[in-house]
């Protein structure tokens, strides 16, 4: 079958798409919790319970492996981490745990907050605010580039690049070869005088008694670089449309600041910066056996896609879904996935939401969308977001 016409509408206000996304999901949960979709030649999965067992089980759903395309030789040089099985992929994944883990990244905390004291105090001055341009887009791309230790003046640069990456606009390829040469010098610097950043890190860093190729060095910059800033972007936006949609709960994390941890997991389950279609190769898995999932036989080699927007709605697993609650606990949402390929950067994304939304709650005493503002879409059949968010305040 094929997905209603609204799902692939760029042009709708993101609120309503978002609203017209989860009654969709809702009425296939309910009656066709596993569907053929005949663009992307894939299938697509609604339920809680059959996300969760697709991200987790790899012996059935392998990451190796793309729609429309034979498949392919995992070879060792240049493969994401994201396409990567055990064993491989956990032989990669820890060479960069320790620089992401728990403890690392809270240890950037006075760093993170610094930096989000610099945006709003920015805001503040200037007596205006677009709250994409003045620190959802600069914020993630600051940080990411400080800990791969590329040129910190270079990030709208990098912003710009990794948009259009993701985006596979026209400028694709351009973008790419640019950043390629920013992260080629970036790797022969190190290799000649090594750092403290991940990048360094990564150089010294061996497997099997090996070290990365460069082609490995240069997958593992792309990735860790655009996943470290797209992501969060959009979340510390549509974090602005949950509170701009529901403003009694900005008021109670003013009163309840305790409860700004429990905010973040509300904000990523119930406004994720993934869209609900087929989305490509890092939300998707091929199966290596045929298997059923609720009542449907899926044949091996065939691709099998997750709605993590749909999980997050599941009834079953979150009472009263669609009411956003900054204090629902527990909140086992699947915005990050689930199993081996769980985000690697929750933490950082955790720490930077956590941090805005401290610093909103203390700077302002009013922090609304201008009334009346057509917002829209990022223009992404990848990625969940608004383009531009003018915002009015009032400081506390």
């Amino acid at each position: 079958m094929k997905l209603p016409a609204f799902v692939s509408d760029l042009s709708m206000p993101p609120v309503e798409y978002h609203q017209k996304l989860r009654q969709w999901s809702r009425e296939m949960r309910e009656h066709s919790p596993i569907i053929w979709e005949d663009d992307s030649q894939s299938w697509l999965i609604f339920r809680y319970d059959d996300v969760t067992r697709v991200q987790s089980d790899y012996q059935t759903f392998s990451s190796e492996g793309t729609v429309g395309k034979k498949e392919k030789q995992q070879a060792k040089d240049g493969t994401s981490i994201i396409e990567m099985d055990p064993p491989r992929h956990r032989q990669m994944r820890s060479l960069v745990t320790q620089a992401f883990s728990a403890r690392t990244i809270s240890g950037m905390a006075p760093q993170i907050e610094q930096i989000v004291d610099e945006l709003l105090d920015g805001i503040i001055a200037r007596k205006e605010c677009d709250w994409m341009v003045d620190l959802a887009n600069p914020l993630p791309v600051i940080v990411i580039t400080n800990m791969l230790g590329l040129p910190l003046e270079k990030w709208p640069s990098f912003k710009q690049w990794t948009d259009a990456i993701v985006n596979e606009s026209a400028d694709a390829p351009e973008a790419t070869k640019q950043f390629s040469g920013y992260f080629d010098e970036a790797i022969k610097k190190r290799q000649q005088q090594p750092g403290s950043d991940i990048l360094s890190l990564l150089i010294s860093a061996e497997v099997d008694g090996e070290r990365l190729s460069y082609q490995s060095l240069m997958s593992f910059c792309f990735t860790l670089f655009i996943a470290g800033n797209i992501t969060t972007t959009n979340v510390l936006g549509n974090a602005m449309l949950c509170f701009n949609e529901n403003p009694e709960e900005l008021e109670r994390l003013r009163r309840q600041p305790e409860l700004v941890p429990s905010a973040v997991e509300e904000v990523i389950r119930y406004m994720s910066p993934f869209r609900a279609g087929p989305n490509g190769l890092v939300l998707g898995r091929v199966a290596k056996a045929d298997v059923e999932i609720s009542g449907q036989l899926v044949r091996q080699g065939e691709y099998v896609q997750v709605n993590r927007l749909s999980a997050n709605f599941d009834e079953q697993h979150f009472p009263e879904a669609e009411r956003f609650d900054i204090g629902r606990n527990p909140n086992h949402h699947q915005s990050f996935g689930h199993g081996i390929h769980f985000c690697l950067g929750a933490p950082l994304a955790r720490l930077e939401v956590r941090t805005v939304l401290e610093k909103i709650t203390q700077k302002f005493r009013v922090l609304r969308i201008v009334p009346d503002t057509q917002l829209k879409q990022a223009q992404s059949m990848l990625i969940f977001g608004v383009q531009s968010l003018p915002m009015e305040f009032q400081v506390a």
